[in-house]
């Protein structure tokens, strides 16, 4: 289903009012071009996806670099090669990485870093 641009008013009674309405339009049709084109996880979250090709050596500290511009408070998994655990390392996080370690060797991993 496609969502139209429209804003139905009536004739506007002053310079105002014309602005107003050509605001309105303006953002009715920038918010059905962004819901019609479909929301990406990233657009509606102050996340970053991020792979690890390489985990390394089992229970290794694996710095991970991330572009949020402060501490991130959390990660979620969204994507393991292998049957393991990804954990905090325990290294205090900060604006530019975070660190984790996995209980399996040399997994690909993809986080979601919030």
């Amino acid at each position: 289903m496609q969502i139209r641009s429209r804003v139905n008013t009536g004739k506007p009674e002053s310079n105002f009012d014309k602005s107003l309405v050509q605001e309105l339009l303006s953002y009715s049709y920038e918010l059905a071009t962004l819901l019609n084109g479909g929301l990406k996880f990233s657009d509606n979250f102050n996340a970053q996806i991020i792979p690890i090709a390489d985990s390394g050596n089992a229970d290794s500290e694996n710095t991970v670099a991330h572009t949020l511009k402060r501490v991130p408070t959390g990660f979620l998994i969204i994507k393991i090669n292998k049957a393991g655990i990804v954990y905090d390392s325990g290294t205090s996080w900060t604006t530019t990485n975070i660190y984790v370690k996995c209980n399996v060797a040399n997994c690909a991993i993809t986080l979601l870093v919030f």
